[in-house]
């Protein structure tokens, strides 16, 4: 008899949480930046009262979260396919977003999802990278930034700015559009040649003077 107790209220409560939600992987289907909101389709089957499968239906209208505050944010570009997780609110979101009040009872519904991009299934050269050195690793395509306790270094095809305790070292060609003022000595040539100290052969023989 007690057996038989445990067990109805065992199937009360996974009967209870059967229509609850509370995070799920998903997929990007299509994003409208200018609103914020994505149609997502999570990624997970769902189990019908006859013990088979089906697919979730896509969610529309799911609000996108980017790291921000009230004059700061970071952004990216949130393609379809990209990869996001779903967390479903206990309540609807609609006084967040619109300060309208609602009386529907949406508790972990699946309409009252919001995404957080991106993640993903496995991992990738950039996540094995900042591992690897310890780093904060930015790619996008082949430009890089990685920023280390030591050093800040962007590579951008074959251009390469590091800047480190021993200052700025560019290793590729470098254009100035505006004046450039050096509080010290320039030196060319692999430092052979000083731009305060330089001479040169004058027309009648000998060496000129210093730049004054």
């Amino acid at each position: 008899m007690m057996q038989e107790f445990v067990d109805q209220i065992n199937k009360t409560a996974r009967s209870a949480t059967d229509d609850m939600h509370t995070a799920l992987p998903g997929e990007i289907k299509s994003y409208d930046p200018g609103k914020g909101v994505a149609t997502v389709l999570p990624k997970a089957k769902f189990t019908k009262p006859d013990g088979s499968t089906m697919d979730f239906p896509e969610i529309s209208g799911v609000p996108v979260m980017f790291p921000q505050s009230k004059n700061v944010t970071i952004a990216w570009p949130v393609k379809a396919g990209d990869g996001c997780l779903l967390v479903f609110s206990e309540q609807a979101l609609d006084y967040w977003m619109y300060g309208n009040e609602t009386d529907t009872k949406l508790k972990f519904d699946l309409t009252n999802a919001i995404a957080i991009p991106n993640i993903v299934a496995g991992g990738n050269s950039t996540m094995k990278l900042a591992c690897d050195e310890d780093a904060v690793v930015i790619a996008a395509g082949d430009t890089k930034v990685k920023i280390t306790p030591d050093t800040v270094q962007a590579k951008v095809s074959g251009t390469v700015l590091t800047v480190s305790p021993d200052g700025v070292t560019i290793e590729g060609k470098l254009t100035v559009k505006g004046g450039i003022v050096a509080r010290d000595d320039v030196k060319a040539s692999n430092g052979s040649i000083s731009l305060a100290n330089h001479t040169h052969k004058g027309d009648s023989g000998g060496m000129t003077g210093k730049p004054q």
